[in-house]
């Protein structure tokens, strides 16, 4: 008898890691899945903070579960998303939360619009 399916062993899952920058910026780099098996862990990452990055350039899949914990955090929190590969562009793109979202290319593009500094309350900004 032909065998026609494989199981291909691979790593699966989620890893964050996560890094303080200063003024108050927490950095999570994640790398593997985002799926329903594994939202949990983005979801708890996003929650630690009020300043996020969340560095996606090595996710290899982000479903919607993914897609909607993104938009929460960003609901609740500054947060920045570093964007690097296809199926997270992709994903991004076909819900529409690459526009509600602060997308960057790079890391040091998300970490420099975190760090910009707007006029305090009551000081005139550059139009006034």
């Amino acid at each position: 008898m032909y065998h026609l399916f494989r199981t291909i062993d691979e790593p699966c899952g989620l890893t964050v890691t996560t890094t303080e920058r200063p003024g108050g910026i927490r950095v999570l780099t994640l790398v593997g899945d985002i799926d329903a098996a594994t939202v949990g862990a983005l979801d708890e990452a996003l929650t630690t903070g009020d300043r996020l990055l969340a560095d996606l350039s090595r996710v290899e899949f982000l479903s919607c579960a993914g897609v909607r914990s993104l938009l929460e955090a960003d609901d609740r929190a500054e947060l920045a998303v570093v964007v690097g590969g296809h199926a997270v562009t992709r994903s991004l793109e076909a819900t529409g939360a690459d526009l509600l979202l602060r997308c960057y290319p790079r890391t040091g593009d998300a970490l420099a619009a975190l760090t910009a500094v707007a006029p305090h309350a009551g000081e005139a900004g550059p139009d006034a």
